[in-house]
């Protein structure tokens, strides 16, 4: 189930989990990795370069670090692109969404806060990137998705396709 909202992702309340748009290489300079960053500290970077070079993810792929100073379990970073500020497909973007229902089934996490993914530097359509939000998260009822973005036109383009 989705449930979407305009606002500041890392201020969201009654959430366990906050996911950000990533790369996979970990470093967090820009858009939302940077606003997490900054108000989670760069603790939370320090650990995304670490579990990185560890793992290597890939584009589709999701790696968990804490959340730092923040009120949550943790975060869990969708790899959008390898490197920051990279390339993303629409493709990508749904492999991202899919891996996040499974992790939170498998690790029984009943909501998670996202963001509009590859709707930045990766300059995917806003309109196609939330009709697949409701295509991959919509159906799904035993987790609830709260979409926080700071942008109204993608919010809005959730909202109308649920």
């Amino acid at each position: 189930m989705i449930r979407a909202m305009v606002g500041d992702l890392t201020k969201v309340e009654g959430i366990e989990y906050i996911c950000n748009a990533a790369n996979g290489i970990g470093p967090m300079g820009g858009g939302v990795a940077a606003a997490i960053r900054r108000a989670g500290g760069r603790v939370i970077e320090e650990e995304a370069i670490r579990v990185c070079q560890a793992q290597d993810p890939k584009p589709g792929d999701l790696y968990v670090t804490g959340a730092g100073s923040l009120p949550f379990r943790g975060v869990i970073h969708l790899v959008t692109m390898k490197q920051p500020a990279g390339a993303t497909s629409y493709d990508i973007v749904r492999a991202c969404l899919e891996r996040l229902v499974a992790y939170c089934r498998e690790h029984g996490i009943k909501k998670a806060a996202l963001p509009a993914l590859g709707t930045g530097v990766g300059r995917l359509d806003k309109e196609n990137v939330a009709r697949l939000f409701v295509e991959v998260l919509g159906p799904v009822e035993d987790v609830e998705f709260v979409v926080v973005d700071i942008d109204q036109a993608f919010i809005d383009f959730v909202q109308q396709r649920q």
